[in-house]
């Protein structure tokens, strides 16, 4: 009998320890065959599904972030008491699919996905002496926007591009590609920069010579998502500095005159030292004198004509560079229906605002009603374009993170007296807001206004856009780290109800030769 116990005990020992795994065998957890994609700023569901005839009432469920140094408890749920916790740092970022859990839906909503959240997730399934556990690889990414390409500045004989993006998550790959789809010779130089939110602005800059392939294509490429944004130019033969024909034409033209200039001297001096030549091959002498004098003045005139011809074409190949330049740099804009005067109206696309009054008596008696654009600009460069059609009364600027908090305040009822700087119309005169100066109107409608934001130069530029001029340029004191919005007003002095619109804006490409056609 003594003989027998030891091995009763080792039998009854087997069973206890083999008696978890097999409990454990009940339910089943399916396990994900790839990584979870986030997008930044989007809400991502973590999948967790539990395979069983029927689900237990009692059934703890427990998320976690499993790390090298501590594992983080994001949220847990007992089906039992209904209690439900979270981690202070997951508070208000997690959801559970209650009304599904009854399917074996264990999965967890995680809202708002930012850079920091990415890892893997251990998703802790108990019920009774059964538990089961699966663990989730989450990638965060975000698409980044559209890439442009703009031209820098020329380099020798060449000129420099950059191309431009913002929004990327994680660093994206940049290829710099001729008509063929191939990679450029020239070795580009590329900077990305880390914003405050964890995305990155992509900046690559290359230098194409000339009498190389003149079609330049940018490709930004998201390893993740295996997405890219390509924008892509064909660069003509006028952009690359030549020596000008018209040049060469005035030295030719003013290496004629000097020679004709010492042939009459040359003659005049012979005229003068022979007291043997007649008074008829004097008077001779002087006809040809006045002659070539007469040619000489002739030709210089058309020198001149040709000179001011010549910088005209420079000025104005100059403005337009400086405006494809800024509209480069194009931005989306919507307005915020949540910062504006009640009785402003959005269209739906929320690009569109006008003038609805409470009543006619208030109409006339509305002063500058504001509304403000979402979007915020904390440094670089951005451009956007406004349609004010033909009235008489509007206002159009850019004004600080507070100005738009106080306006937010009163209401859009008016403009704080500091923080924005704008470009106003009104009774049909142009008015800065740098000490309310009046700006001389060129013999054109402004229909279409363009508004440049440079935090770099520190200055705000305001286009027709429509007849690619500049109308005046704001200087402007920018604070880091500081966001800046866009705002517009129907003003609505003359009771008129035409509204201001968001125009969208798309780079031209192929850029064409900017020469004047005679």
């Amino acid at each position: 009998m003594d003989s027998l116990f030891p091995w009763m005990t080792a039998i009854h020992i087997l069973t206890f320890l083999q008696t978890p795994y097999l409990i454990r065998g009940e339910y089943k957890i399916i396990h994900p065959e790839s990584p979870v994609i986030g997008f930044l700023g989007e809400d991502v569901t973590l999948p967790c599904q539990v395979i069983a005839m029927s689900i237990p009432g009692d059934i703890t469920l427990h998320w976690s972030l499993v790390q090298p140094q501590e594992n983080i408890d994001v949220s847990s749920y007992n089906r039992g008491n209904k209690e439900e916790k979270q981690d202070e740092r997951y508070w208000g970022q997690t959801e559970f699919f209650h009304h599904k859990m009854n399917t074996g839906n264990m999965s967890l909503k995680l809202k708002n996905v930012q850079v920091s959240d990415a890892g893997n997730y251990m998703c802790r399934v108990v019920s009774g002496n059964w538990y089961d556990e699966v663990v989730i690889e989450l990638h965060v990414t975000a698409r980044g926007g559209e890439s442009s390409i703009f031209l820098e500045d020329y380099a020798g004989q060449g000129i420099g591009l950059t191309c431009k993006s913002e929004g990327w998550f994680p660093e994206p790959e940049v290829l710099w590609l001729d008509s063929k789809g191939h990679n450029r010779p020239e070795k580009p130089t590329t900077i990305n920069t880390k914003t405050p939110a964890g995305t990155y602005i992509i900046e690559s800059s290359i230098n194409i010579e000339p009498e190389s392939d003149n079609e330049v294509s940018c490709k930004i490429i998201n390893n993740i998502l295996k997405s890219a944004s390509e924008s892509r130019v064909l660069i003509s033969d006028v952009f690359f500095p030549t020596t000008s024909p018209w040049m060469a034409a005035f030295l030719v033209i003013l290496f004629l005159s000097i020679a004709v200039i010492a042939v009459v001297g040359y003659k005049l001096k012979k005229n003068n030292d022979t007291t043997s030549h007649s008074v008829t091959e004097k008077k001779t002498m002087e006809e040809e004198k006045e002659r070539l004098l007469s040619t000489l003045e002739t030709n210089k005139r058309t020198d001149q004509i040709a000179i001011q011809d010549i910088q005209e074409n420079i000025d104005r190949l100059s403005g337009e560079l400086e405006f494809r330049r800024a509209q480069s740099y194009a931005v989306p804009i919507t307005l915020d229906p949540d910062r504006k005067h009640p009785e402003l109206k959005l269209s739906e696309d929320q690009k569109r605002v006008w003038h609805e009054p409470a009543s006619p008596e208030l109409d006339a008696a509305s002063g500058a009603l504001l509304v403000v654009g979402k979007e915020g600009f904390v440094a670089g460069r951005q451009y956007w374009e406004v349609d004010v059609g033909e009235k008489v009364d509007w206002e159009l600027g850019v004004l600080s993170q507070s100005a738009r908090d106080k306006v937010k305040r009163e209401k859009a009822e008016k403009l704080p007296e500091e923080g924005y700087w704008s470009l106003k119309r009104s009774q049909g005169d142009f008015i800065s807001s740098i000490k309310n100066a009046k700006i001389e109107k060129k013999d054109m409608p402004y229909k279409v206004i363009g508004v440049f934001l440079d935090q770099e130069e520190k200055i705000i530029s305001f286009y027709d856009a429509g007849h690619i001029t500049l109308i005046t340029t704001i200087p402007a004191e920018f604070t880091n780290k500081i966001l800046y919005y866009p705002f517009l007003s129907p003003r609505n002095n003359t009771g008129e109800q035409k509204p201001l619109a968001i125009l969208p804006i798309r780079a031209p490409i192929p850029l064409k030769p900017l020469r004047k056609e005679k």
